[in-house]
């Protein structure tokens, strides 16, 4: 009886035993009429999985299930996804790809900078993954060393490219650059030293009757990029269609002429909580740039781009989006949200010609050696157009404090369209500077000034400007709020280009005529803000034309010559005539039919 009893706990305890085993093991190798458990590359080439259809390859980080596909007589083993054995051939079964599978390392070293080359693997990765479709999954911590990786078809750099330009998917491991090189923790693509190329490559062929050649469908998620000390873009996208995605990402730049993301007219692109670091000193010797975004002469528009908070750090130029000599090509919509700009070699964020529609919100400029924004077409025949800072912040912009335009936080040199919405100025020497003559609808809205360093020996100017006034190019200046004020709030020359331009301006009447108009013109034009007189007679004012509804008008008198009529069309106080005297004032508002005084001084 008790022998009975121990032969069936024996038994049970065999039977549990044999189904933890069968767990432990994929599912398909449970069957062992048709399957093999546990055979090497080398085992399954030489015959030793016999007929059996399914395989479990056990090699290192090669390994994985593989499984016999009688449809197929062709193709060849390539030592990764297929395995051939006589004339059976032998498939991976995954959801998902690894470097390794394809004899990648990934033993690059961080701190003696050595490692195995591994481009031919990746290549290869790529290469099947852009026509399948399959996924790649970088495994954790592992940094791959090599050289260009090209992400479309070219018959002499990379011929085994079977699909569009683009189409591939790279994840990563968390980790990445914080301030100082490449980390141990996060998994990268590192170039080697002393190429002059690029990383990652990905060149289409913009043509709107032609889709199928333009790249697109580029997705890299937590991933690091670190360029050598001679690359030339650590990546680089040109006539990408659609479809760029890059979220929580690094590139570090180690080649002071190299540049870190370069986007050739692209479309529809999404950045999300990318860092991209260079290892400039402030000394202006940096000159790459870190974001690069520009036309390539191809006719379309570089447009629908998004990125949010991606930051730039210690680039030579952090950012720099236009049209550079190319004479077509527009580059916008572009939108950036949040993220920092900062210590740039030179300007944090240069906007050229072509650049349309840019939209920046919450971003802040941080600690350049020259302007935190430049707007200058840089000789390109299309202005930049429709820009919009809103509540940004500028600290410690223009550093190099030698007087020149470039020792100013912002600098717009030409333009239509610039506005500068809630900007807070920080910690600066020189606030904003432009050029009358060459911008056009110019806004500064509510600007705050926080604090000011010391400029050099002396102490800064907040607005300034040069060239000659053009009454059509409408410059406004509204509600500035100094707390801690430079040494000029507003030099007299960017004054008089807010006063006297048609931005609702001031116009000035000296021909003694009883009716006048505060219209700047015909159509939607606005009404002038000021209405100075300089009549040379006695002159009494019956009437003013042009008014706006609700429209506020001052009028202002450069002598005493000038008397304003109590009648119908304009109300004044206790019904009495005004008489002006030198460098006295009348309020007055349009209410529909007459205007209103509402002060006088």
């Amino acid at each position: 009886m008790k022998y009975n009893i121990l032969m069936a706990i024996l038994l049970i305890a065999g039977l549990s035993s044999c189904q933890k085993m069968a767990e432990l093991q994929p599912e398909s190798l449970t069957d062992s009429l048709n399957h093999i458990p546990y055979l090497t590359i080398a085992q399954l080439r030489n015959g030793a999985a016999d007929q059996h259809d399914i395989v479990y390859i056990n090699d290192g980080l090669r390994s994985g299930t593989f499984q016999y596909d009688a449809t197929d007589t062709s193709t060849a083993d390539d030592g990764s996804m297929v395995l051939v054995s006589g004339s059976r051939r032998y498939k991976r079964e995954s959801n998902f790809v690894t470097l390794e599978m394809f004899g990648a390392k990934g033993d690059y070293n961080y701190l003696n900078k050595t490692g195995s080359d591994d481009t031919e693997a990746i290549q290869k990765a790529l290469n099947y993954c852009s026509k399948s479709g399959t996924e790649i999954k970088l495994l954790a911590g592992k940094k791959y060393l090599t050289h260009t990786l090209y992400l479309y078809k070219d018959s002499v750099k990379n011929p085994g490219y079977q699909s569009r330009p683009g189409r591939v998917k790279i994840t990563g491991q968390a980790g990445g650059i914080a301030t100082g090189d490449l980390e141990p923790q996060g998994a990268g693509f590192v170039h080697v030293n002393n190429e002059t190329a690029n990383l990652i490559e990905c060149i289409g062929f913009f043509s709107i009757s032609s889709p199928t050649t333009m790249g697109g469908q580029i997705d890299f998620e937590n991933v690091n990029f670190m360029g050598g000390n001679k690359t030339t873009n650590v990546l680089y996208f040109e006539s990408s269609q659609g479809q760029i995605y890059m979220s929580n990402y690094t590139v570090q730049i180690n080649n002071p002429t190299g540049n870190g993301i370069t986007e050739v007219t692209t479309w529809e692109t999404e950045h999300h909580n990318g860092l991209i670091r260079g290892q400039a000193s402030g000394n202006g010797n940096w000159t790459g740039i870190g974001l690069n975004i520009k036309s390539n002469e191809s006719p379309g528009q570089t447009n629908m781009k998004i990125y949010s908070n991606v930051n730039v750090y210690k680039c030579g130029y952090g950012i720099r989006i236009g049209r550079r000599n190319a004479s077509v090509g527009t580059i916008g919509p572009l939108n950036f949200i949040g993220g920092q700009v900062s210590l740039s070699d030179q300007h944090n964020m240069w906007l050229d010609g072509g650049v349309y529609n840019l939209v920046s919100t919450g971003q802040q400029f941080e600690g350049s050696r020259l302007c935190a924004v430049l707007i200058d077409s840089d000789g390109a025949n299309d202005l930049p157009r429709n820009i919009k800072f809103t509540n940004t912040y500028f600290t410690g912009g223009g550093r190099i404090e030698d007087g020149s335009n470039d020792s100013y936080a912002v600098h717009v040199k030409d333009g239509v369209g610039v506005e500068f919405d809630s900007p807070l100025f920080n910690n600066l020497g020189n606030g904003i500077v432009f050029n009358k003559a060459a911008t056009q609808g110019l806004v500064i809205r509510r600007p705050v000034v926080r604090t000011v360093r010391t400029y050099g020996a002396t102490t800064g100017t907040f607005i300034n400007a040069y060239g000659n006034n053009v009454a059509s190019n409408r410059l406004t200046l509204e509600d500035p709020l100094f707390n801690q004020a430079p040494s000029v709030y507003v030099t007299d020359a960017a004054l008089s280009a807010f006063l006297t331009t048609s931005a609702g301006g001031r116009l000035s009447v000296g021909n003694n005529a009883s009716v006048v108009s505060c219209g700047l013109g015909a159509g939607t034009l606005q009404a002038a803000q000021i209405l100075n007189f300089n009549n040379t007679a006695a002159t009494t004012i019956t009437s003013i034309t042009g008014g706006q509804l609700f429209r506020e008008l001052l009028l202002t008198f450069s002598n005493s010559l000038t008397k304003i009529e109590n009648n119908a069309t304009i109300k004044l106080a206790n019904d009495t005539d005004f008489t002006s005297t030198s460098r006295s004032t009348l309020k007055l508002i349009w209410v529909g039919t007459y205007w209103q005084e509402i002060s006088r001084s």
